[in-house]
């Protein structure tokens, strides 16, 4: 693979790290996280999950300080340990656990039930494809003498069926994006340009970006968002149907629309605003792309294998 079992668990751990510690900033330390993360996912929420979201918010609004730092140590402690690749098990079980806490209570599971989520908004949620990393990397049991810590016995979630979640994805993105929000009149257009207006270095390298796209789709969206389904479900058949080098091309495609969605709808996480708490599920698309990415080693033509093979016995004689 084009990624070895331990590069992605340390590109996972690098994640939860950098995670934390966006966590320790200084806006995370007022009510401009309260306000401007928690409280909008809770609009349109069926009434008991409104319900349990609010209490978060409450214990949170007057524990901000702890809760703040418990978020960041937790998230931190848990990128450290993958890096260093100590008590990976363990870790990757806190990790998927805390990820559902973190999905569910920071956000809203992502709008799903609201009928306002499309990939174009993050969803499913970013936090929610960390589990899938770290099932694809779990360690199902030791490795034993001969083989290589990356064979597929070893993998909880094994390589070559990766990129059936791929597909769901978008498959998922297409479902999506076909619900009655999307259709109306301005919402991609307002769900890009309510990216802007965050503040810090987000104002002078990716608001220009992204008021220049809203206003470019603001008078074409139904022909858009048909296009936005369309080219979701081509590319979760491609990346269901192929396999091996055949997908190449298809993960290819997955990269350069989940990049453009990540740049142009969620404006790279927010993560030069000093209100981001993640990069967004643009990356992690791109991170579960090149998770899929096959190395094809040459078959070796006969002869070269009998020559090696008398190498071999010339050697041992």
């Amino acid at each position: 693979m084009l990624l070895s079992r331990k590069l992605l668990r340390q590109i996972l751990g690098a994640l939860w790290l950098i995670d934390g510690v966006l966590q320790l900033q200084p806006q995370m330390f007022t009510m401009n996280m309260v306000n401007g993360v928690m409280v909008p996912t809770v609009r349109s929420q069926p009434g008991p999950i409104a319900a349990s979201l609010n209490w978060i918010i409450a214990v949170t609004t007057h524990n901000l300080t702890t809760v703040n730092l418990a978020i960041s140590i937790v998230q931190i402690v848990i990128g450290i340990l993958l890096l260093a690749g100590i008590w990976v098990r363990g870790t990757l079980i806190a990790s998927i656990v805390w990820s559902l806490v973190v999905w569910y209570g920071g956000e809203g599971m992502s709008m799903l039930l609201t009928g306002q989520a499309g990939a174009l908004s993050g969803a499913p949620g970013a936090v929610l494809l960390y589990p899938l990393l770290g099932l694809l990397v779990y360690p199902r049991r030791q490795s034993v003498a001969g083989q290589t810590e990356d064979g597929e016995e070893h993998m909880l979630l094994p390589r070559a069926q990766f990129h059936y979640y791929l597909a769901g994805f978008w498959f998922l993105a297409a479902l999506l994006q076909l619900q009655p929000y999307w259709w109306a009149s301005g919402q991609i257009s307002q769900t890009i340009g309510g990216m802007t207006g965050q503040g810090g270095l987000n104002a002078v390298l990716i608001d220009p970006i992204l008021n220049a796209l809203s206003a470019s789709t603001a008078h074409a969206e139904l022909p858009l968002n048909i296009a936005l389904i369309v080219i979701f479900l081509i590319l979760g058949v491609g990346t269901a149907l192929y396999k091996d080098s055949n997908i190449r091309p298809w993960l290819v495609a997955s990269i350069v629309v989940s990049a453009i969605i990540w740049l142009g709808a969620e404006g790279l996480g927010m993560i030069l605003t000093g209100m981001a708490t993640d990069f967004n599920s643009g990356l992690l698309i791109i991170v579960m792309a090149l998770a899929c990415w096959t190395h094809v080693t040459p078959a070796v033509a006969p002869q070269q294998q009998e020559i090696e093979q008398k190498k071999h016995n010339v050697q041992t004689a």
